[in-house]
Formats: C-alpha cells, structure tokens, sequence
C-alpha cells in the first residue's frame, strides 16, 4: 500500500525542469511580490469576534449557570445551563494588530 501514491509523486516531481538559469532568491522574489499584488485588502486583523455573552444583568462570561432545587426532599440541587436572552460581545479589538491568516508570504527566521 502507499505505492500508487510515491509513484504519482515522483512522476510529479520528475516533470519539472529546471533549465533556466534563474536564481532561487529571483523565484521565490517574483512569487511573493505576485502573491502579495493579488492579496486583496489590508494584512492587518484589528478585531476579532467576541466568544463571551452578556446576561440579562449585563454580567459577562463564556457561560451562565442557574441553581436549581431539588423536586423531592432531601435531593441534590442542580446546575442547570443558560442558553436563552443571552447576548453576544460582539467585536473585541486587539491590543496589538495581527496578520491575517490568508496573507501569502511565510514569515522565517533563523
């Protein structure tokens, strides 16, 4: 097993020449500056999507518990899960900008 899948990958990488001359550093110069040309919009993410919810009393958090009695005497009380009139955050900014994640250049350092 795996054979087929080597055997379409060398075939692969055997189809590609390299006759022309150019050096790596221009080839890989030329694709970034094409690659960047067609990113459309800023690199930059200055927010972000909020995951937390606001309460009915304005409260923020990732989750809303409410206890509840027991329904006989003498039974554990229970957490019983929020889910209604909950309110998203909505966008929270970042303290410093980020990349965007489709920006095609691959950052490297030594």
């Amino acid at each position: 097993m795996g054979q087929t899948g080597s055997r379409v990958a060398n075939k692969i990488a055997n189809s590609f020449s390299f006759s022309e001359s150019a050096s790596d550093d221009y080839i890989v110069e030329v694709a970034n500056t094409a690659a960047v040309a067609s990113f459309k919009g800023t690199p930059f993410v200055f927010t972000r999507r909020g995951s937390m919810y606001f309460d009915e009393d304005g409260d923020l958090a990732h989750e809303f518990y409410e206890e509840v009695a027991p329904k006989r005497k003498g039974g554990k009380r229970k957490m019983k899960k929020i889910v209604k009139n909950l309110k998203p955050q909505g966008e929270v900014k970042y303290q410093v900008p980020r990349l965007h994640v489709d920006f095609p250049i691959i950052l490297f350092s030594n």
